[in-house]
């Protein structure tokens, strides 16, 4: 299983290995090789057939639900790769950087309109999206361009915004009003 992360807007990917999840609303514990930890969200689609070069119509076969994610990111430590040419994996493939809901939704409970609801401390972001099962299928589909998605792996849509994280933060996110992920940051 993997975990692939791309970009909504630039479309480019990254690959986080399975030790990066985050699971069952475990606690997230602030890495001590950063002092600049970041995160984003978005919506998170677990695959359930092999996909290689799938058109974007046929994306949805590939799919069987839906569900939200928070990814952490070592801001420093990526700054520092880029200034020295150096990759910046390790700056969000880290032990659990990647958390992943806890309740899935499937296509059609999200098809009409979703709403994707974010807290963090004292930040909120809320999100409404009309198309995002078109997000979804355009993203899968330029994933399995690149390389081939497996049973059980996860494509996660990762958005642009950005939030600080400190120690004591809460994170919330819900989906269509179902709380998907809840826990705290130490």
């Amino acid at each position: 299983m993997k975990i692939v992360v791309i970009d909504n807007k630039t479309q480019h990917i990254s690959i986080r290995p399975d030790s990066a999840m985050l699971r069952n609303n475990d606690t997230f514990y602030l890495p001590t090789f950063s002092n600049d930890i970041v995160c984003n969200y978005g919506y998170v689609a677990r695959i359930t057939r092999l996909a290689k070069c799938v058109a974007q119509k046929f994306a949805s076969r590939c799919y069987d639900s839906v569900t939200a994610g928070v990814t952490f990111i070592a801001r420093d430590t990526m700054n520092q790769a880029i200034d020295a040419g150096l990759p910046t994996d390790e700056a969000y493939c880290f032990d659990h950087s990647t958390a992943i809901g806890t309740e899935w939704l499937t296509p059609e409970q999200i098809a009409a309109e979703c709403s994707l609801f974010m807290h963090i401390g004292q930040n909120d972001n809320m999100t409404i999206h009309s198309d995002v099962i078109d997000l979804i299928d355009r993203c899968v589909s330029a994933v399995s361009n690149k390389l081939t998605l497996k049973t059980g792996d996860l494509v996660f849509i990762a958005s642009d915004c950005t939030n600080e994280v400190k120690a004591s933060d809460c994170v919330v996110v819900t989906l269509n009003n179902t709380t998907v992920l809840d826990f705290q940051i130490k």
